[in-house]
């Protein structure tokens, strides 16, 4: 591998994008609560997208576009189980939503003061339904 990193300077690029491919976007989306089915698209669109650099590089192994969209399932399959932790590493690491919307209620608790400055904070914070506001 040494040397073919030494000979071709653009495979040793295109394994640090293949493991940013595979461990941060997966985590951000799962950070970002994105629904299975974004993922599965990311998985798609990366897979393809890494077909396609490799077909610019390596044109004499590919003969038709066929065989570049047939290389990017493969892709896709590779990138899968190191993407599918990263993801699910995200969706656990981020209680952002849950730890937003205790925050808001309890500042929403403390904007109900009547002529307080920045009386428009009162509407823009309104508790939810589920939120219970402390006097």
């Amino acid at each position: 591998m040494k040397d073919r990193i030494l000979a071709e300077p653009a495979f040793g690029l295109g394994v640090l994008v293949w493991i940013v491919a595979a461990t941060l976007f997966p985590y951000q989306l799962g950070m970002s609560n994105a629904p299975f089915l974004a993922f599965i698209l990311y998985l798609t669109i990366a897979g393809h997208l890494l077909a396609v650099a490799d077909a610019l590089f390596n044109s004499a192994t590919y003969r038709s576009f066929g065989d570049v969209a047939f290389q990017g399932l493969f892709w896709a399959i590779g990138l899968s189980i190191p993407a599918f932790a990263a993801f699910l590493i995200g969706a656990s690491t981020a209680p952002v939503t849950v730890a937003f919307e205790d925050d808001l209620c309890r500042m929403a608790g403390f904007s109900h003061i009547e002529g307080h400055p920045e009386a428009a904070l009162e509407e823009a914070l309104e508790p939810t339904e589920g939120c219970e506001t402390e006097s």
